[in-house]
């Protein structure tokens, strides 16, 4: 701790006044009570990481001043750097926003505890500051979005509750065009089982849910040698941690090598990489994961490449020792033309077939994807997503291929814009995930459609998750330990209309279903409609209406009707 003070005041990072004294730690893991409040489970390693992105000059009030000259397009600051190279500071001065928000919500629930046997009605008051930071500077750059909801129980006060909510990922270029860090932060809530029970909205109280916090710094070096060829080395470590006793912590570190380059056919290439991934869980068996590889590539016309893979991967995932096994396959890549894009991978390993495949193809105001994947997991891939959601991506994709030349930053705001009018979630996820302790073989297959009109949308995806354990959890008790197999389906429709300029009404409507292949192992259904309301009462006020209904049935099944009203406002 000593180590990352003197980092974080060296950078003058505003989290270094939030570091708790020693008196404020807490001596061992502390097990969450209803899955819900008890203490923030931030790592602040990981947040020094990720302070150490800001430029060491760019100190809280430095920031501040420049904000409004960010405002405008191509403005420039005519300051100069002293110490540079030569280059013009209006290129080189740093770009940030820096916008605090605070958001009031209130929800009237007939069901707050989202039980099927005497369900309790109750007021519940949100309370949510939060603050986003987006900026990038010559060598630095930082997107941060964090808030803390305060849930305050009208008739259930013994659950008041808070829960915290990070997503951010800084980049630093240390040496330039050679040596590079990026870093990572996470905050969200995770299911800990999938035939629990899944929570209509963050104001339920749902035993099934834990606060999990994800960090990751990795560092990495890249360049070019012999004119033909390219390199890179990265190494990662990440940490993950939940408030629950039922789930393990997990340590992860990698290293990864690759080189590429040209043959003296233009058409063909290669490539040699090499990676190992260690596992600690704090509660089970660690894993170790060695892979060696060589491709050969040949593209035989614009449209059509062909890959050939051959390699070597050294495990213990399915036995306390290590086994060796072959590692080959085959990848195409087809372009047919810029509005379509197939690419597949297919190879032999140690646990049967693997593959990793994707399509997309873009029509003027849509877009159609569909993933599909057989690989190793260790966890949720919400716990270290730091994306900015699958809606945001494929209206991203349909405006930039609308406005060409168009900077990223406006099509950023543009569709923010469209998301916030129409009442569409950035994030268009339909299964809940669940956290395991052990690796997992995951089958994963999703496809989503996109149209934006010129004031309707529509969104709609399609999700199959299906794992099963690759290792015995030695005594751990799991969602495995009642069924050696999980299918997780579901699906999504989302409609937005823009009412006026200012308001706008959406419809979501979805379904999750989790399976288990064991004899009496649990099947869960979980229905739901969500009508919501939004209008912007000033440049920075907002305020939102939702009605909802929710049906589950199986395992844990519950029925619940609540209405929402709230109030955010951006500084």
């Amino acid at each position: 701790m000593a180590m990352v003070q003197k980092v974080l005041e060296r950078v003058d990072c505003p989290a270094r006044r939030a570091l708790p004294s020693a008196s404020d730690r807490r001596p061992g893991k502390e097990v969450r009570k209803g899955g819900r409040g008890g203490q923030t489970s931030a790592s602040w390693f990981g947040v020094a990481l990720i302070c150490a992105a800001l430029p060491a000059h760019a100190q809280v009030g430095d920031i501040a001043p420049a904000l409004e000259a960010s405002q405008t397009p191509n403005s420039a600051n005519p300051a100069t750097d002293a110490g540079t190279d030569g280059v013009a500071a209006s290129a080189r001065a740093p770009k940030w926003q820096i916008k605090p928000i605070i958001a009031v919500n209130e929800t009237l629930t007939n069901n707050v505890f989202l039980t099927s046997t005497k369900p309790t009605s109750d007021l519940v008051s949100s309370i949510t500051p939060g603050i986003s930071i987006d900026g990038k500077g010559a060598r630095a750059s930082l997107r941060l979005n964090y808030s803390l909801t305060e849930n305050l129980y009208a008739r259930e006060s013994a659950s008041n509750n808070h829960q915290n909510a990070l997503t951010a990922i800084g980049t630093l270029q240390a040496i330039e065009d050679w040596l590079f860090i990026d870093a990572t932060g996470t905050i969200s809530q995770q299911y800990i089982s999938p035939f629990g029970n899944v929570s209509p909205s963050s104001a339920s109280i749902n035993n099934n849910q834990t606060e999990t916090s994800n960090y990751s710094i990795s560092p990495y070096i890249k360049g070019r040698f012999m004119s033909s060829s390219e390199y890179i080395l990265r190494y990662k470590v990440a940490t993950t941690t939940s408030q629950s006793s039922l789930t393990s912590d997990l340590t992860t570190s990698e290293w990864l090598g690759k080189i590429k380059g040209l043959t003296a056919l233009s058409a063909l290439t290669w490539s040699l990489d090499a990676s190992r991934v260690s596992t600690n869980y704090q509660v089970g068996r660690d894993t170790e994961d060695t892979r060696y590889g060589a491709t050969l590539s040949y593209r035989f016309n614009p449209e059509i490449q062909l890959t050939l893979i051959a390699g070597q991967e050294s495990n213990n995932y399915v036995s306390s020792q290590q086994e060796t096994h072959g590692d080959s396959g085959f990848g195409v890549l087809w372009t047919p033309g810029p509005r379509t894009k197939f690419e597949a991978t297919a190879t032999q390993r140690f646990f049967g077939n693997g593959y990793q495949v994707g399509f997309s193809h873009r029509m003027p105001l849509s877009l159609i994807t569909y993933t599909a994947s057989r690989n190793v997991t260790f966890q949720p891939s919400g716990v270290s997503n730091t994306g900015q959601g699958s809606n945001y991506d494929a209206y991203y994709a349909i405006i930039a291929a609308n406005n060409p030349g168009l900077p990223a930053e406006a099509i950023s705001a543009q569709v923010n814009q469209v998301l916030q009018s129409r009442g569409v979630p950035a994030n268009g996820a339909v299964l809940s995930d669940y956290l395991s302790n052990r690796p997992n073989l995951q089958s994963l297959q999703n496809v989503s459609f996109a149209l934006l009109g010129a004031r309707n949308t529509v969104t709609l995806t399609a999700t199959e998750n299906e794992q099963q354990p690759l290792t015995v959890a030695n005594g751990v008790t799991d969602n495995f330990s009642t069924s050696s197999r999980t299918l997780q389906r579901g699906f999504g429709i989302v409609w937005g209309h823009q009412l006026t300029a200012f308001s706008s009404l959406s419809l979501s409507i979805n379904q999750q279903r989790s399976i288990g292949f064991t004899a009496n192992s649990p099947d869960t259904k979980t229905e739901g409609a969500y009508l919501l309301f939004t209008s912007r009462l000033t440049p920075n006020t907002n305020a939102n209406m939702t009605a909802r209904r929710v049906i589950a049935s199986g395992l844990t099944g519950y029925t619940e009707s609540a209405l929402t009203g709230g109030l955010s406002y951006s500084f």
